[in-house]
């Protein structure tokens, strides 16, 4: 006799945790999958929500209880028309719009205030912050290979090696190291040069290491994500501010109007009607409602005499 046989069968040798393909818990992977997923949708370490996690939350408890909780047509109606709007403008129309002007200004000026989970998407790009744009174009004292650093952060969001240089007017030290006019050759040319420990890289080095905080790139860099995001703001507040509230007033009362001018051409008729049937009654003697009141008060009259 074999004590706990059942152990060795085939259907637990399928979940026991010592099994490759087993699970110590069948059937509830998915969920903890699922489920990992949400929490880090909704993970609040860093102040905010993820842009998906807002947008779900907004839509299933702003926008849904406010739906049902609706006391008539109307408020359902607005709802759908300045509600949905409000939320998806909010989440994710605002964030595109900033980020496709950042875009815009980055591939302009050739200097990046924009980052993009993929290189070169209008799409994908996102506006930086204030702290970023500090990082990239300031306080390169105490890193360890600025040149290479700073030219690798311009190419890498987008922006043009070139143009950043001359904006801190280090043009002429940068073509004593090469004349390249792309991003790719420019990098390839300054790390061979640091190899060679070529004077004119040493130059360059020191220059970019000693940026000064109020170098102009910032600025330009600073100034214009401000301007993206009071423009974004700016918008976002005439649209749900105005706009939306605007359309739906004008929505609502052309709708109750077109109902008022419907009963009124309904009830006009009967009006007309009713008052030419008293008028034609009313013109013969002992006839009509006047005749059929004075004819029955004669009537009673009589029967109360006997």
């Amino acid at each position: 006799m074999k004590i706990n046989n059942h152990l060795n069968t085939a259907s637990y040798a399928k979940y026991n945790n010592n099994s490759p393909k087993g699970s110590a818990n069948p059937g509830f992977g998915d969920l903890r999958s699922v489920g990992n997923k949400i929490l880090k949708e909704c993970n609040c370490d860093n102040g905010s929500l993820s842009r998906s996690a807002f947008l779900f939350i907004s839509f299933v408890f702003l926008v849904g209880s406010r739906f049902f909780e609706s006391r008539s047509d109307d408020e359902r109606r607005e709802v759908l028309t300045r509600d949905i709007p409000a939320v998806a403008l909010s989440g994710g129309g605002v964030p595109i719009m900033t980020g496709a002007a950042a875009y815009a200004i980055t591939k302009k000026s050739g200097i990046p205030v924009s980052t993009s989970t993929k290189k070169d998407s209008i799409w994908h790009a996102s506006l930086c912050s204030q702290k970023q744009v500090k990082d990239w174009y300031s306080e390169l004292k105490n890193a360890d290979n600025p040149v290479i650093n700073l030219m690798n952060t311009i190419e890498r969001h987008g922006g043009d090696i070139r143009k950043v240089i001359n904006k801190f007017g280090f043009g002429k030290e940068l073509d004593a190291v090469t004349t390249a006019s792309k991003n790719k050759d420019i990098i390839d040319a300054i790390e061979t040069a640091q190899k060679n420990s070529a004077e004119s890289f040493k130059i360059l080095e020191d220059l970019i290491r000693n940026i000064t905080d109020d170098n102009k790139v910032l600025k330009f860099a600073k100034n214009a994500q401000a301007y993206v995001k009071v423009g974004g703001i700016a918008v976002t507040a005439g649209l749900l501010g105005y706009l939306l509230p605007r359309i739906n007033i004008l929505i609502t009362n052309k709708k109750h109007e077109k109902k008022g001018n419907e009963a009124t051409a309904v009830e006009k008729p009967q009006v007309a009607q009713n008052s030419e049937n008293k008028i034609s009654l009313s013109g013969i003697k002992g006839s009509g409602t006047l005749g059929l009141h004075n004819s029955s008060a004669i009537q009673t009259f009589k029967s109360f005499l006997g």
